[in-house]
């Protein structure tokens, strides 16, 4: 990077440094070439006004600014030169005097001299030649071009300082967010966060790491949690498995006893199961779901209705819904166990009135509404069991989390939470809505296109 920038600069320097050469060099050359023709025109006034001019051969460049010289169409037709050196004439110049050829500029030399030569046509077949020295700007141009030279080094060098310098400025926060991705992959710890640039870009990426860090911590952190309650949920029904499996080896059981712990088993078996679907679907999280088909949410909440009713037959359970189909896009699997969880967390608390931590024989009743508005279906469940105390609702669907007043009632406080990372999935939402009387949630939905 640092040779890419150093290297624009001194390009840009070197463009300009010749664009500066050649402008001056063209005003040099046009100056000197204006005062050539101011002198033959003053020579030529001479001419007119002394008919018997021979011109002015000896070049005395001290005495006079500029040499000049009458040529004839052929050289034995030249006037007396005179003493002294005399301006080289070549069959150009000549061919001017015979009218061959228009005035012209070239240059020449009288000895080690470089000069400038204007030839311009006379009346009566002649050419007046007109010379100066132009050493001087020869030398001009030769300072001006190590000038320039100088000048585009200095800025080679001074663009690939300061390029390093901005560069290195530039690309430190840069290192020291690679020092900390290095140390995060390192050593595993994710606590570190990479401090605010007062470069904008660079401030962004920094922004942008820290929120990865943050997520990555948070990810982690659930993680660990969530191993830490599933071993906790887990250990209870695998020892009450052990117990049970231990006693059915004692010979001296009755059968009676038998088929008690075998429905014991198979109760614990079944819980189990349903808390390893759940810790599974967990773990899944908010991933996109796998396979997605379109689906008439009718017919996936009349068969969880089915199952409900068949699980809880205590409970009035009601169904108002829209007549035409509701067709929505995702895993029937993942949605399936989602709105079962929704009927199964409302049958528990509504198999019969729950007073005080206890159930008593007066049945409940369960109403389930689907409803659609702007775009999306809502599925909202209605029970009229003991309800969610107003500090409990915003933790609902926290993993492993139960209320107080439920901690007597089986389960393992992931039901909502399940039905909370489904709906995301599935671009919806979940909600625990505050009631007057028993609980109320919903579970929002987009729907498909053209349903």
């Amino acid at each position: 990077m640092t040779l890419v920038i150093a290297a624009a600069i001194t390009l840009t320097v070197m463009v300009f440094a010749v664009l500066v050469y050649a402008l001056v060099g063209h005003e040099l050359r046009k100056n000197e070439d204006l005062s050539l023709r101011r002198e033959s025109d003053r020579i030529i006034q001479l001419i007119q006004t002394d008919p018997n001019w021979q011109g002015f051969s000896q070049c005395t460049w001290v005495r006079s600014p500029a040499c000049a010289q009458l040529v004839a169409p052929t050289p034995g037709e030249d006037p007396d030169s005179g003493a002294g050196p005399a301006l080289p004439i070549t069959g150009q110049m000549r061919d001017v005097a015979a009218g061959k050829s228009e005035a012209f500029f070239t240059e020449a030399a009288i000895g080690n001299d470089p000069i400038r030569v204007y030839v311009r046509p006379l009346p009566n077949q002649q050419a007046l030649v007109v010379g100066v020295r132009n050493d001087r700007v020869l030398a001009s141009f030769e300072r001006l071009g190590w000038l320039l030279t100088a000048t585009v080094l200095g800025a080679l060098v001074v663009a690939a300082a300061t390029a390093y310098v901005a560069a290195r400025r530039g690309l430190r926060p840069v290192d020291r967010l690679t020092a900390v991705a290095e140390s995060i992959a390192k050593t595993g710890n994710t606590d570190v966060r990479i401090p605010r640039s007062t470069t904008t870009e660079i401030d962004r990426l920094s922004i942008a790491f820290n929120t990865m860090l943050g997520e990555l911590e948070e990810s982690r952190r659930q993680q660990e949690q969530l191993i830490a309650d599933a071993s906790h949920e887990l250990r209870t029904p695998l020892t009450s498995l052990r117990t049970n499996a231990a006693m059915l080896r004692n010979p001296e059981l009755s059968q009676a006893s038998k088929d008690r712990i075998t429905g014991a088993l198979e109760h614990e078996l079944i819980g189990m199961q349903s808390l390893i679907e759940d810790l599974i679907d967990l773990a899944r999280h908010e991933e996109a779901p796998s396979f997605t088909e379109e689906m008439d949410l009718n017919e996936l909440v009349l068969f969880c209705l089915d199952n409900a009713e068949r699980r809880y037959p205590g409970v009035a359970w009601s169904l108002e819904g829209s007549g035409h189909p509701l067709l929505v896009s995702g895993e029937r699997v993942r949605l399936a166990r989602a709105i079962a969880n929704l009927l199964d967390n409302a049958g528990k608390f509504t198999a019969g009135k729950f007073t005080a931590g206890k159930f008593t024989a007066e049945p409940g009743q369960v109403r389930v509404t689907l409803s659609v508005s702007e775009g999306s279906v809502t599925l909202d469940v209605r029970d009229t069991g003991p309800g969610i105390p107003s500090e409990d609702l915003p933790h609902v669907f926290d993993r492993f989390y139960r209320a107080t007043s439920a901690r007597s009632v089986a389960g393992s406080g992931l039901g909502l939470a399940v039905v909370h990372h489904a709906a995301l999935a599935h671009d919806g939402t979940a909600k625990a809505h505050p009631a007057p009387r028993g609980a109320h949630f919903s579970l929002t939905l987009p729907l498909a296109e053209g349903s």
